[in-house]
């Protein structure tokens, strides 16, 4: 099944990446067969809606898929996936893109798996902090403080008592492109305990160019939460 787009190698992936995604060298794959459906049926109506069925169809029949271990095994039989999909549709591939077709419905499949995990995580983590009688559980963590934008870094600190969260982010500046370290307020998650009248609009972003303030502004946001859910 091979229309010049090269494929990766399953057992090459699951070897390269570990437990963490084993889809993570197929995803450049299948985002790039995005990057190619997508833009060639938006020129003709009828030919992008034949598109979007085929994807979801790929994707629905991907849905006894539990996990991103399984998902890589099961792109060694897109050839049959698609063929389901184009019997359950009725559609016609487009020439030239069966490939693409089927990277698109994996794409989808493995975001939704992803997404599936990232909640699991998160409950897990309010549940451990909440048996460990804790006021606070981080629910997201992603990327490297130390590496400025080049891999940006979110954590998402979920206050149990009101279900606020204080998010750290750090950002590009619009005007000169530098780091700029950002700290905020959003509504997350179910309290533990109604507190009416906390409004996660009315604590001020902290925002500061140096580093070495984040963790300052952090804490201090983390009070003025704690405070508000006193």
């Amino acid at each position: 099944m091979s229309e010049g787009v090269s494929d990766a190698d399953p057992t090459a992936v699951q070897a390269g990446h570990g437990d963490a995604d084993p889809t993570a060298v197929l995803a450049a794959h299948w985002n790039e067969s995005e990057r190619r459906l997508y833009p060639t049926a938006t020129t003709n109506p009828d030919a992008y809606q034949s598109a979007v069925k085929l994807v979801r169809a790929v994707a629905d029949a991907l849905v006894d898929v539990s996990d991103l271990g399984e998902l890589v095994q099961r792109w060694e039989y897109r050839s049959a996936v698609l063929d389901a999909a184009v019997r359950a549709t009725g559609e016609t591939v487009a020439y030239g893109l069966t490939e693409a077709t089927a990277g698109c419905g994996f794409a989808i499949r493995r975001r939704e798996l992803l997404n599936e995990r990232a909640e699991r995580e998160r409950r897990e983590r309010i549940a451990a902090a909440r048996d460990a009688g804790e006021m606070w559980a981080v629910i997201h963590e992603q990327g490297d403080l130390g590496s400025g934008l080049a891999d940006p870094y979110q954590c998402m600190e979920m206050h149990l008592p009101t279900g606020l969260a204080v998010v750290s982010m750090v950002e590009p500046d619009p005007s000169t492109m530098t780091p700029v370290y950002v700290v905020t307020v959003t509504e997350t998650g179910k309290p533990d305990r109604a507190k009416p009248g906390i409004d996660a609009g009315s604590f001020e972003d902290l925002e500061t160019a140096d580093p070495e303030l984040f963790e300052d502004n952090r804490l201090a946001m983390r009070s003025r939460v704690e405070a508000a859910g006193a």
